[in-house]
């Protein structure tokens, strides 16, 4: 996974998940590196990008998730 795309789900998760006093500041970060996105690839639309952003997020998470603990052999 490039570092952008990283940067950029990291933005999405932030987003989503952070306290609502922070969610202002979250918002705007993210804003700001979809923008940056949607520069660099000039040709797609901000729907487009926000879909594939979602897509994305969803394999982001699971990858993140720990695995859960086996329990140990009786």
């Amino acid at each position: 996974m490039s570092p952008e795309l990283e940067k950029l789900l990291e933005a999405y998760d932030a987003k989503l998940t952070c306290a609502p006093e922070e969610k202002p500041e979250r918002l705007a970060t993210f804003e700001r590196l979809l923008a940056d996105a949607l520069i660099r690839f000039p040709g797609a639309s901000r729907n487009a990008l926000l879909e594939a952003i979602k897509n994305r997020y969803r394999e982001f998470r699971r990858a993140r998730r720990k695995p859960t603990a086996l329990p140990p052999r009786a």
